[in-house]
């Protein structure tokens, strides 16, 4: 056994001086102990601690791409779409007010299209009976006011000659029809029927005689024309205290024509209207009269004859004693308007309204 122990002890002799054969350096590490004097420890490094790093190059990485294939997808794996939303109705406000159109009597919200509801009302106040609404308030498409409507029980119907003289009053209820005077021919002037319905009565009227010209009669004077037809008078609007306009019935001498009525002056701006009568032509003189009193004034006369409403005549004369013809086509005309002025010294005459002169003979001529 003694034997054993040595052999094995001189073995691992031998390996130790190998081993130590192959040093080459060391580094010497310092280590601090306790806080006392450093220790030196020798690292020695053999051939077997060695490491060898390769030396390597940088490395390109190339993009990957992957292809997808489409695959149908079955309906109950798809996205569920959101449902389609009703569109959110609209309201408007419908106030129903009474006859002052202030006082509400029902304010409402009513949905588009739809229709307000009728609030009550009183059937009578006093002599005035409700007769409905001033609108309709179904299929409402905006915020309205309603108006209540009353009207007097008892409505009053005048009628007129065409000269203005009135010929009957009568009352009837609301809505019914009024009963017309019986009218006869004024010479060869024709009846020809009122201007105005007068059934279905729902307010107050005024109603006029109309005539028309028999087939035998070509001509109307502006005289007879002025006292048949329905005249608009002072269409221009002339200063209140300058219009007028009269006939003078006497008798003129123009060009060794003597001349009886049928002679109209002043100052007026009037419409007579002419459709249906067929009238083609208008026909007249102006003149200046040569015997007027008053010789220290100037006077003068402007014409001006509107058809529908446009020029077609214009003159002016301002010598004494002197006239001037005309002639207008009126062809299918609805309408003639005259506007004749008087003035003194350059300005609209005033006041004193003798006869200076004016139309004479003016016709309408079929």
């Amino acid at each position: 056994m003694k034997k054993f122990y040595t052999v094995l002890s001189l073995f691992l002799l031998c390996l130790m001086l190998t081993a130590c054969a192959g040093v080459k350096r060391y580094s010497p590490l310092t280590a601090v102990v306790g806080g006392q004097n450093p220790a030196v420890i020798d690292v020695l490094e053999t051939e077997r601690s060695k490491i060898d790093i390769p030396e390597t190059t940088a490395v390109t990485t190339l993009p990957r791409y992957f292809e997808v294939v489409a695959a149908a997808v079955s309906a109950s794996t798809t996205k569920k779409q959101p449902e389609k939303q009703e569109p959110v109705q609209e309201f408007f406000t419908v106030k129903f007010v009474d006859i002052d159109g202030y006082t509400a009597i029902s304010v409402q919200s009513v949905v588009e299209g739809g229709s307000a509801s009728e609030p009550p009302m009183p059937k009578t106040r006093g002599d005035l009976i409700f007769r409905g609404w001033d609108k309709d308030f179904s299929n409402i498409q905006s915020g309205m006011v309603v108006k209540a409507v009353y009207q007097k029980e008892w409505l009053t119907v005048r009628f007129f000659d065409a000269d203005a003289t009135m010929l009957k009053e009568t009352k009837v209820r609301y809505g019914e029809t009024a009963t017309a005077p019986a009218v006869s021919d004024r010479g060869e002037y024709l009846f020809d029927g009122w201007n105005t319905a007068y059934d279905n009565v729902t307010k107050d009227l005024n109603v006029y005689a109309t005539y028309r010209v028999s087939k035998q009669q070509e001509i109307l004077s502006l005289t007879d024309a002025l006292s048949l037809l329905e005249v608009s008078e002072n269409t221009i609007g002339l200063p209140k205290a300058a219009y007028y306009r009269k006939e003078y019935t006497g008798s003129l001498d123009i060009g060794n024509i003597e001349y009886h009525g049928n002679i109209v002056y002043g100052n007026f701006c009037d419409m007579l209207p002419i459709g249906g009568y067929g009238f083609s032509t208008l026909t007249g003189t102006l003149m200046l009269y040569d015997e007027t009193k008053v010789e220290a004034d100037e006077y003068a006369l402007k014409l001006y004859i509107y058809v529908d409403g446009e020029e077609a005549y214009s003159t002016e004369i301002s010598r004494l004693g002197k006239s001037k013809n005309f002639s207008v086509d009126i062809s299918g005309a609805k309408e003639v308007t005259f506007r004749l002025e008087t003035l003194v010294d350059g300005f609209l005459h005033y006041g004193n309204t003798s006869f200076v002169g004016g139309l004479v003979n003016t016709l309408f001529v079929e």
